[in-house]
């Protein structure tokens, strides 16, 4: 009785509980779908007119583990990407769940892609980043218990329970990998998509990734994977072989009908021979060119399991169409995924921002270069500008140089925030490619968490940097002059962190270190224009106005020599000071009649401008569809030399 209370309890739960965890992941319970996952004559062609997919067809079921194999650039990974929908639409052609059209929105829900790349942030312990994912990928009602719990489960399962307070910095290969496919497991998905799972890993780590997923997709999952040259051991785990070529499907069907399917061609694999590099050999004209022969035998993919015949007639063959798919038994569709999973996320935007906001704060304070080390260059530098300045405030004949050292704090206040973000948004990108596609988290929520996590350490170094520069330069200690002094820092600071993450999020480390700090220099050139506005031709006053750091210049004059700031005291040895009047600095600057206000809603215009640009830009390249990178990006190229870097 208890037995079928307990089994009672699986089939209607959402997810299953966290005592019950080994049974969720190596068996499906009756309310989970059973995916088979066809296509029909697919087709991907670039927009340079280069077909990489080239009407392919096949059917990978439920309960098979399914290896995609083929020479490099034969079109493994561009299959994958138009089955799972991650990045590319096809050309033409369709692709069936369960002999329906293919939802995406829908197919999105119950399917994970573990890209080939385990990129993981290296600052969170194993079981941090466990807990991460349960978080999001989880219902809000299980407690924090629950959770650990479910984790340790699935952590046993992938013989990583002994590792969870390791550092991911600190994980081998394998179990990074092992990490990747066990973060995407969750919450417990039906198809499980792996480009190339084996690669740099050694023949045990290897050996112990793919009999997890043997055992995996015997239990009701679809997994296919994509892999380059498999070992002899490792060919015989997998269930299906899908053999590509040229971008077409050259044999598809069991692992040991490999042999006597190319003997028909008069290719005989010796029998020392691994038959995974005999086909690849095959593919790459070893032997001679069979790409016409073997593509036409397979029908490109449309026979679906081949068998040794006699004759070279396909009486025997299965041929893939869809009433094929409509008489197959015990196949459930898709329907009750809707109802099961309403919502594409877990969370609301709320929970998820508030995960993410504290997940980023925590990575930015274990980044000792983004965080420890920021902290003292703000002060070192904050120092040695206020006492390098020490005497402007002093002495009427350099009281001129309070034009410089408002530029050189804009300087230290724009180019120390902006450089950590230029290194670490392209090194986020990675992790958000992944997460974001799998459906972690609504991208909107992870940027709002981004841009707020700066806010902390933004306004701390602007209270504390103003503080230091203002007092050690002698400035007039007035608490709303201070104030002001703080708002313009704190906008400069604010802009460029939004700067920061603009460049990082469309270029890579080394093209956005390279080109932020020349456009930085190239404002820092037109702000420093001093001619007064009057004499200003229109072009002129448009150039000096497109310059976000003119209004910052501005504003620190602004608040430095006006609000009737008294007159810089004239030495004895000298008869008659001209600069020793405020408003006379002000006019030399060019700055007639400056106004805060005009200041600050110039600089939080920009910060906006950056920032919607910024999650247009993240927003486009986590596309989960897209041709390439636009003839934007092709024009941007040839200008700058250099190819823009993809996610």
């Amino acid at each position: 009785m208890t037995s079928n209370m307990h089994r009672n309890s699986l089939a209607t739960a959402d997810l299953l509980s966290p005592s019950a965890m080994d049974y969720s992941i190596f068996h499906r319970t009756t309310n989970d779908a059973s995916i088979n996952l066809q296509f029909n004559e697919l087709t991907y062609e670039t927009e340079n007119s280069k077909i990489l997919v080239n009407g392919v067809s096949g059917i990978f079921r439920a309960n098979e583990l399914t290896a995609i194999i083929g020479p490099s650039g034969c079109g493994k990974t561009t299959l994958l990407n138009l089955l799972s929908g991650y990045r590319i639409r096809k050309t033409s052609g369709e692709i069936l769940v369960n002999g329906e059209q293919q939802d995406m929105q829908r197919f999105r829900k119950i399917a994970r892609y573990v890209l080939q790349d385990d990129h993981i942030s290296p600052y969170f312990t194993l079981m941090e980043t466990m807990m991460f994912a349960s978080e999001l990928k989880m219902d809000t009602k299980y407690s924090r218990e629950q959770r650990q719990k479910v984790i340790h489960d699935i952590l046993d399962i992938f013989d990583l329970g002994s590792h969870v307070d390791t550092l991911i910095a600190n994980l081998s290969g394998g179990q990074r990998k092992r990490l990747c496919i066990a973060l995407e497991l969750i919450d417990n998905p039906s198809v499980l998509f792996l480009d190339e799972p084996t690669t740099g890993l050694d023949e045990f780590s290897a050996s112990q990734c793919i009999r997890l997923l043997k055992k995996l997709a015997k239990c009701g999952r679809t997994i296919i994977c994509s892999l380059h040259c498999p070992s002899a051991t490792l060919f015989q785990m997998f269930d299906k072989v899908y053999a590509m070529s040229k971008g077409q499907c050259i044999f598809q069907g069991a692992v040991n009908d490999i042999v006597p399917y190319l003997q028909q061609f008069d290719l005989n694999c010796p029998q020392t021979y691994n038959p995974t590099d005999f086909i690849i050999e095959v593919a790459t004209k070893t032997y001679g060119d069979f790409q016409k022969e073997l593509v036409a035998t397979i029908q490109n993919g449309k026979i679906v399991k081949w068998q040794a015949v006699p004759s070279n007639k396909c009486d025997n063959y299965d041929i893939l169409h869809p009433k094929l798919l409509e008489a197959k038994p015990n196949l459930d569709n898709t329907a009750g995924v809707k109802k099961k999973y309403p919502s594409i996320y877990r969370n609301s935007w709320f929970s998820e921002f508030k995960i993410l906001f504290l997940h980023i704060l925590h990575q930015m304070w274990r980044d000792k270069a983004n965080c420890k080390l920021r902290i003292v260059i703000h002060i070192l530098c904050s120092l040695l500008i206020g006492f390098t300045y020490t005497e402007v405030t002093s002495n009427a004949t350099v009281s001129i140089f309070t034009y410089h050292l408002s530029m050189i704090v804009i300087i230290k206040f724009f180019f120390l925030p902006m450089v950590p973000l230029l290194a670490c948004v392209p090194r986020d990108m990675m992790y958000l490619r992944r997460e974001y596609f799998n459906q972690w988290y609504r991208l909107s929520a992870y940027f709002m968490a981004l841009i707020s996590a700066q806010l902390p350490m933004l306004s701390s170094m602007a209270v504390v940097g103003s503080a230091i520069i203002y007092f050690t330069s002698g400035q007039p200690v007035e608490l709303y002059r201070f104030m002001f002094f703080v708002g313009i820092s704190f906008l400069v600071s604010l802009m460029a962190s939004s700067f920061g993450i603009l460049f990082g999020s469309r270029f890579n480390v080394v093209h956005a270190l390279f080109l932020a700090p020349y456009v930085m220099v190239l404002m820092v050139v037109i702000a420093s224009y001093t001619a007064e506005r009057n004499n200003l031709s229109l072009w002129e006053q448009l150039m000096v106005y497109s310059s976000f750091l003119k209004y910052a210049v501005d504003g620190y004059l602004y608040t430095l020599l006006d609000f009737n700031r008294p007159d810089f005291p004239c030495p004895s040895n000298q008869l008659f000071c001209m600069t020793s009047k405020p408003k006379y600095i002000l006019k030399l600057a060019g700055n007639l009649k400056p106004s805060y206000i005009f200041s600050v809603l110039g600089l939080f215009s920009f910060y906006l401008l950056f920032t919607f640009l910024s999650y247009a830009i993240f927003k486009h390249r986590l596309a989960y569809h897209r041709q390439s990178n636009g003839k934007i990006s092709k024009a941007l190229s040839k200008i700058f030399s250099f190819k823009l870097v993809k996610v």
